[in-house]
Parts: C-alpha cells; structure tokens; sequence
C-alpha cells in the first residue's frame, strides 16, 4: 500500500498532476466524461435526480463527489457557486431530512440511516476536495452539521444494533470518512475497528452470501473508507483488509455474463449478470471498487481480473448512465476516484490469461459452468453453502435453483427484485417463483385431490424454503458470531473434459417432511444439461417442478407438448423435457426484473408476464422420487434437430454428428456413464462422495 504525505483525503498532488498531464486514451476519456458529467449538471440547482421520483438522498454521493473531484482538477467560478449552495443547502436541512425518507424510523433519539452515511460520503468529498469554495465561517458551520447530523447519527445506529450485515458495513463507513474530512483522529480510532470487522462478512474465498449486488455495495463502502485513509492515515489503512473482498474478483468475472442493449434502457450495450438472490440482472461492479482493487490488492491474478472487468464493461462507454443510484448499488457506475486510481493500475488480465476454471463453485453456493470464455453457454447453479452465510439477509428461496444462458440470451431465468414496498416482493422472493422445487403435502391447506384449476396453485401456500435467516451477531466483547446456517450443501463440483457434474442437497432449507432434496446437474457440452433431482420425504408429498422462462420484452414465444415445452426467444431456444409422471402446466405469469428502485412502478421493474412461470406437478404423492429433466438450448433454427429416445434406463440426446448417451441407475447410489463420441465419463455415488472418472 503506497502512502502518500498529502493533505487531501481523495487526491495527492502526484496524482493531480498524473491525471493532468496523462496522455493514456483511458485516462483522457474518463476525464473527459467527468467533466461532461459535471458540467450537465450545473444547469440545474441542487441535486435534482436524473428520474424526478428519486429523492435527494440518492444522488447525493455521486453528485457531490463528482463535482469535488471535477473542481479540484479543473476549478471554475460556476462549479464553485454550485458547490457551495448545494452543499450548504443540504448541511442546513433539518436533522430529520439527514435521517432519510419516510419509510426510514424516525423515532426518537434519531439514528442514521443508509442515507445518512451517503450525504456523509458527499459532503466529506467537497470538504476535502474543494474546501476553498467556502468562506471561514461557512466552513466551520459544514464541520459542524457534519459531525451533529451526520458521525453522531451513524454511531447511534452503530451501538443501537448488534448485527453484522451490509447495513453497519455502510454506517461505519459513512462515520469514518466524515472523521476523515474533519481530521479528528480519536473519531477514526473510533470507528476504524468496526471497518476492521466488517472483513468477516464476506465469505471466506471472498465472495458473498446475500447476493452480488449487496457485496459489491458493502465492498464499495469499504473501498471509500480505506481510499480516505491512504493518502493521509496509512497507518489506519493498513488495518483495513482488503483481501477480504480483493479475493472475490474470479466470483464476480465468474458472475458477469456478456454487454447486450436492453430494451428500455436505450440502444447502448449494457452488462449482464447472474442476479441470485436480491441482486440486479442489469449488474457490473462499482467502476471505483474494481480499480481500487486493481491498484490496491497484492495478489496481482485479482487485480489483473479486477482491471480486465472494468476494462469490459466500462471502457467501452465512459459515458453510460444513469448515474443517480450508483453508490447505492442499483445502478453501479465508475465515480470521482476512477481518475486517482486510473494512476495506478496494472495491466488487465483476462479469466483464460488466469486460467480462471470453466466450472468454477464458492462458498456462497454459487457455481458457474461454461462451456468456454468465449462460448455459448453459462448454466449458473445456487447451490448449498458449506461454510453457512457470513452475512445473512436480502435472500430469496433459491436454494438448487438454476439459470441457463445461451448465445448471450438468459433463457431460464431468476426473477430478481423490484421495490422493497411492493406487496409482491414477498412472491418474487419465493421458491415456487424459482427454477427449484415446492411441495404440497397434508400439511397445505387444501386436499391434494381436490385441487382443480392449474392457476389454483399460485393461491395456496406450499411447502417452502425459508429464506428469512437469523441475524450473526456481534459478542459484547467485540467478536462475530458463527456464520448463519442456510440449510445446504454443496456436495460436488467437477469437470472432465467437457463434462460438468455439480450437486447440492438442501432438503434442511424446507424443514419437515423433506429429508432430502439433491439436484445434480450434468453439462455436457454447450448443448445438453441433464438435471437428475432425488426427494425423500417421512409423509408423502406432491412435488412441484418450477421452470421461470425470460420474457422481460414480450418476444418470447413458448409451446408445450405432453411433458416438454420449447421456448424460441429471439434467435436462441430452449427445450426442456421431464421424463415421469408429473404434469407440465402453464403459464403463470410472474416477474422477471431488471434492477432494483427505491419506488414502484419505475424503470427496471418487470410487468406481469415478464416471467413465464411452468410448473411439472405430480398427480400422486410419495415419499421418494427420483426425475430426469432433460434441457438443449441451441439456435432456434437447429432446435427440432435434437431427438431425445429413451430405452429403459438409457436416453440418447443426438443432432446430426452429435450424440449424447446417458445410462445407469438415477436412484440412490448413483451409478451413471455419459459418452460422447469417443469418450466415455463414468460417475458414481460412493460412501464418502461422488467418483468422477474419464474413460480412454
């Protein structure tokens, strides 16, 4: 960590002149974006939102941050006049305004908020940056509100709660950067130990297990934190870890999907990710964090994939917005530090230079099979999590749930999340609204054989996971709590060749009767993916198959025929079969969202019908089921090429040259053969595991 003697929090005079006289293309075209970003907005007084719902608190970092930044590199009269009344507009509000919107408790004594720490993020940035825009006097009124309305309402939320989560991650964050523009060392003595803690949310390989989107969004509230200390307390940075989320570059180039333009959302490519969880599809990581880890972290394969990320999904368009919910992680965007960092950065290094694995799991329960860097096909699996949840919160009945991409098309799909507010959060959050399973059993409240119409299932309560965890608390001595258990396991994740086998059992997450539930998925090639699930339950159930098809645009078109539907979605398609008993029915129509927004009914929300809901029932109930679904994505045009033919306990997939041949016993133990032209995988269900071998 390099320290540098500077007054400034946010920027040295090394790397002004860095910055100023940089000939780098990067360098030059983000600067030239600032600027453009700043000076678009000196039209308007105050922080009027790029969306006219958003309240004032969500711009409020970026905004003022920005134009810090802009006016410490290229100071003006006018950006000076803008900096200064909208700064002391916001200092003057009433303490209450500092505490947050409506939906905020705003009971006495009054604590912080996430927004809260947010307005201290900005009016740190403009009291360290562009301080000389304020008369004396002025100065030491903003000092002031900022540490009576800002530090002291943070640390009330601080003591008044006990819990690891994003949410202390960012009130400490909030605190300790405001101590750091008002230079009081016993305040960042303070607050530096609980920045220091807040490394054990994040899993032990550095991913997350809430979702992408809050990792990224604790991650970044660190990155702000430390990138305040650096310059001028490194001896305070250096308590600050940042391998505790540097390490989870190779999760989140494993969780990015491809640049595509989103209908809505304007003609630009926009980046996509596997949203589990209450994460956004629309998803990059904060431009900031990426290059902080970039010119930060000491393990240079996380920091080559760091700079590769931001070099994909943000070089291409400096420009790209909207800008106005970056730091709150709705719509991540690059900031006022990209240009101090840009300074610094090493080289890109892509997944395949790091030879970043094509089946790849994490602690969290996320596993990502490809079938190359550059290929067609990302099955993308939430499977159990064997160290338990470091940071629980913000989930979702996801557990063997699945999503599969192809040809840069999400065809199955999660549903993601919309408003908090809405009444349907709770649905789309639900297991019955995955790509997993429900049950119905004599604990639901309706006869099984009375159940008529299809769309009566949608209205009753099923058997469920739980998705609602309990908190991990922190000991009055200082030291965290174990991880929360979720109720899952990863069992296996192994590729031979081109074949990819992955199981999780998490018969726990639904409670009783279900003493088992494994999934295991088998990928062979970019084409196939057998999905083998085995149930065991102590009273018999019904099981239910939910199958959420992408049709965010309206375009998709789906047909079923006896047990196998096929979807044709723009130029890929999908063909999903059961073999069995059960009952294919649909559609349902659900919620399939873009990104999150504080309000309802705003850009990024999904209509109804967005998300094709099928479901697989089975008429009768038992207490042990073991199924075969089988899925071949492939352009549309070469879709009802594929022929599936089964002959006891053999299925053949073929197309042409290509042929698939799966045979052996599904039930318990397992014993499978997958061969593939001249090569043969064998894998069986011993004792201690499962055995995964190629034979010549």
């Amino acid at each position: 960590m390099e320290a540098i003697a500077t007054l400034k929090l946010f920027l040295s005079s090394e790397e002004k002149d860095a910055i100023l006289t940089s000939q780098d293309p990067v360098t030059k075209r983000f600067r030239q974006a600032l600027r453009q970003r700043v000076t678009s907005r000196l039209a308007v007084p105050g922080l009027q939102a790029e969306t006219i719902t958003l309240g004032w608190w969500y711009p409020c970092a970026e905004y003022l941050s920005d134009a810090a930044m802009q006016y410490a590199l290229e100071p003006t009269e006018e950006l000076a006049a803008w900096l200064r009344s909208t700064t002391l507009t916001i200092a003057r509000r009433p303490i209450g305004d500092w505490v947050g919107p409506w939906f905020r408790s705003h009971a006495e004594p009054l604590t912080g908020h996430l927004e809260t720490a947010h307005v201290c993020w900005g009016v740190a940035a403009v009291l360290d940056l562009a301080d000389d825009v304020f008369a004396d006097a002025e100065q030491a009124e903003i000092r002031e509100i900022l540490y009576d309305k800002g530090v002291v309402l943070c640390r009330r939320w601080l003591q008044k709660n006990s819990h690891l989560a994003n949410w202390r991650g960012i009130l400490a964050s909030g605190a300790l950067v405001a101590s750091a523009a008002l230079g009081n060392e016993n305040l960042l003595d303070e607050f530096t130990p609980e920045l220091t803690r807040m490394a054990q949310a994040f899993q032990p390989d550095g991913s997350y297990g809430e979702s992408l989107q809050y990792g990224n969004y604790l991650a970044n509230a660190l990155m702000l934190a430390y990138e305040s200390l650096a310059r001028k307390y490194p001896a305070l940075a250096t308590q600050l870890d940042i391998g505790a989320y540097g390490r989870g570059m190779g999760w989140m180039a494993q969780s990015m999907l491809y640049r595509k333009a989103m209908i809505s959302w304007g003609d630009e490519p926009r980046a996509r990710a596997v949203n589990f969880n209450d994460s956004a599809a629309l998803f990059r990581p904060s431009g900031d964090l990426l290059l902080h880890v970039a010119a930060r972290y000491d393990d240079p394969v996380q920091a080559g994939l760091a700079r590769w990320i931001f070099q994909e999904y943000y070089e291409p368009s400096p420009t790209q917005g909207p800008h106005d919910l970056a730091t709150f992680g709705m719509r991540n965007d690059w900031g006022f530090l990209t240009l101090p960092l840009l300074t610094k950065v090493g080289q890109a290094l892509s997944p395949e230079a790091t030879n970043l694995p094509l089946t790849a799991s994490f602690s969290n329960g996320n596993t990502f099979v490809r079938d190359g860097w550059n290929g067609k096909s990302v099955l993308a699996i939430q499977g159990g999590n064997n160290d338990g949840v470091f940071a629980p919160g913000h989930l979702q009945g996801d557990l063997n749930s699945f999503m599969l991409a192809y040809n840069k098309e999400r065809l199955l799909v999660d549903p993601g999340h919309s408003c908090y507010r809405n009444l349907i959060h709770g649905l789309e959050s639900a297991t019955q609204t995955h790509n997993s399973c429900t049950f119905l059993w004599s604990g639901t409240p309706v006869e099984q054989d009375s159940l008529g119409l299809q769309e009566d299932l949608a209205k009753i309560k099923l058997l469920e996971q739980q998705n609602v965890l309990a908190r991990r608390l922190i000991r009055t001595d200082g030291t965290v709590g174990p991880p929360v258990e979720r109720g899952g396991r990863l069992l296996h994740s192994e590729r031979v060749g081109e074949v990819s086998w992955v199981v999780s059992e998490v018969a726990a997450s639904y409670g009783s009767p279900i003493q088992e539930f494994t999934r295991c998925w088998l990928q062979v090639g970019p084409h196939v993916t057998f999905v083998i699930d085995r149930i065991r339950a102590s009273e018999p159930v019904r099981t239910v198959w939910n199958w959420l098809l992408n049709n965010r645009d309206g375009q998709s078109i789906v047909q079923t025929n006896g047990n196998e539907l096929t979807l044709h979605r723009h130029q890929s398609g999908l063909r999903l079969r059961q073999l069995g008993p059960a009952v294919l029915s649909g559609p349902v129509y659900g919620y399939v969202h873009d990104a999150y927004h504080p309000e309802p009914a705003q850009l990024g929300e999904g209509l109804p019908g967005s998300g094709l809901l099928f479901r697989h029932t089975d008429a009768q109930a038992s207490t042990d089921v073991t199924r075969l679904s089988i899925l071949i994505a492939d352009d549309v045009a070469e879709l009802d090429e594929w022929r599936i033919t089964q002959d006891g306990n053999e299925v053949i997939v073929e197309k042409q040259a290509l042929r698939i041949q799966l045979s052996g016993a599904l039930a318990q133990p397992l014993a499978l053969r997958i061969a593939t032209g001249q090569n043969q995988v064998s894998i069986t269900e011993e004792t201690a595991g499962f055995v995964v071998k190629q034979r010549p």
